[in-house]
């Protein structure tokens, strides 16, 4: 066995010596290559034979010294009514406050039973330019509806997404 550990490190260090043409090879890194200007090119016509007017447009890119724009951003505030019981109540209101809407997307919100079952979902479609905020009001209707009648009475949860992506939620107590 000893022999045998023997021979593979003997072999292993041989191998570490070996040379090429009698020059032992160079370790460099990426820092040792000479510097050459290559130009870029475009990642949908790496072979140039798309026709231009088949190209995405060119991404917006913030010129130097003008700030980023904002990212977006969602607030969620229930609208208070005063009372919380379920016989009183015949909606809750909940205002969605967006910033830097970048033209066209999609906001979603869900509203979530005490159970922690999901109870309603809908969809808008907002417009917007990051500068301006938008308000956007989604209601839960309770008077005559199964949160009624079912007495779904407890802590709500309301979720917010955009294009897909979480954004803010808020909660809302309905009393017994």
């Amino acid at each position: 066995m000893r022999a045998r550990i023997a021979g593979f490190s003997a072999a292993a260090l041989l191998l570490a010596a070996c040379t090429e043409g009698g020059v032992a090879p160079k370790v460099s890194d990426w820092t040792d290559a000479p510097s050459r200007e290559v130009p870029p090119v475009s990642p949908t016509d790496v072979l140039g034979e798309e026709d231009v007017a088949a190209r995405p447009p060119a991404a917006e890119v913030p010129v130097v010294g003008e700030p980023m724009p904002a990212p977006l951003t969602g607030h969620a505030e229930v609208v208070e009514t005063g009372s919380r019981g379920l016989s009183d109540v015949s909606q809750v209101d909940v205002d969605l406050t967006l910033t830097g809407v970048r033209g066209k997307g999609t906001v979603e919100v869900e509203f979530v039973s005490p159970t922690g079952h999901p109870y309603e979902r809908r969809t808008s479609v907002v417009v917007g330019k990051p500068e301006v905020p938008r308000t956007l009001r989604f209601s839960l209707p309770v008077a005559g509806t199964t949160v009624a009648t079912s007495a779904m009475s407890g802590t709500w949860q309301v979720r917010f997404l955009f294009d897909g992506a979480p954004l803010t939620t808020a909660a809302f107590t309905l009393e017994p």
